[in-house]
């Protein structure tokens, strides 16, 4: 579980690298697309370790997180989802919607804050 919450921390430490770019409103540096790979990447490897681990010991329904895991292994699967958006909407050309990436932002860090309750209460 620890494994996960390092993969998730260090895609978000990515992703705020790269939002700073968004709202300032200046193109990324010229490999910026392959931090936004390495940026998912790493997320959907959070997201792939939090599943395997979660396949074998569910929280402690006891301590109250009986629905965390599944409810981060959703929210993270939701960020990948509001991810890939962001891509085929670079990919066409334009600009992508701040809304879509506040939304992939929040729905993300919501899950990593869900991670970190288990790997705290545990």
């Amino acid at each position: 579980m620890m494994i996960s919450l390092n993969f998730l921390i260090v895609a978000a430490l990515l992703g705020g690298y790269l939002v700073a770019f968004h709202l300032r409103a200046v193109p990324p540096p010229p490999a910026g697309w392959m931090i936004g790979l390495v940026h998912g990447t790493i997320g959907a490897a959070g997201l792939l370790e939090l599943v395997v681990a979660l396949a074998g010991h569910r929280p402690p329904r006891t301590a109250g997180l009986g629905g965390f895991g599944v409810g981060a292994e959703v929210l993270l699967a939701l960020a990948i989802a509001l991810g890939l958006l962001i891509v085929a909407s670079a990919r066409r050309g334009g600009r992508p919607s701040g809304l879509v990436i506040g939304a992939h932002a929040s729905v993300a860090i919501t899950g990593i804050v869900l991670v970190l309750t288990i790997v705290m209460l545990r």
